[in-house]
């Protein structure tokens, strides 16, 4: 089995919403939304990752960021392995120029506890989002 490393971004703004990616039309699984991010890659950290994915999906350059945790889930022969970061949005999404999906949207959690995402995996983080932005 192979086995897949990757880093997500999630950006939060002040009334706990948060901000995914459109994925119809780019979904490789027939996923409809999700977290912004992809692949570390060989000889990168989890941190550098998400950094150099948030620059090229977005255009920005992450400075403002924290580890919340991981998840796995199992998809076809491919065992994913996501490494999840949280962002405050602050006034940055006027400066997100998107450069990967079709468009982006922000969503409450319950909103978003019902989108067709990759799997149960992606929205199990979401309700771990509930507790860790409660904190």
């Amino acid at each position: 089995m192979k086995i897949r490393k990757v880093a997500l971004i999630i950006f939060y703004d002040e009334n706990k919403r948060i901000l995914l990616q459109d994925r119809r039309g780019i979904s490789k699984l027939g996923e409809e939304w999700g977290f912004f991010g992809g692949e570390i890659g060989k000889g990168e950290t989890s941190e550098q990752a998400v950094v150099r994915e948030t620059k090229e999906e977005l255009d920005f350059d992450l400075k403002e960021y924290k580890y919340v945790g991981e998840y796995s889930y199992k998809i076809k022969d491919i065992f994913v392995i996501g490494k999840v970061f949280i962002s405050p949005l602050k006034n940055n999404l006027l400066k997100f120029k998107q450069i990967e999906g079709k468009n982006m949207q922000l969503f409450s959690l319950e909103e978003a506890e019902k989108l067709k995402m990759v799997c149960e995996g992606d929205i199990e983080m979401v309700r771990r989002l509930k507790k860790i932005l409660s904190d």
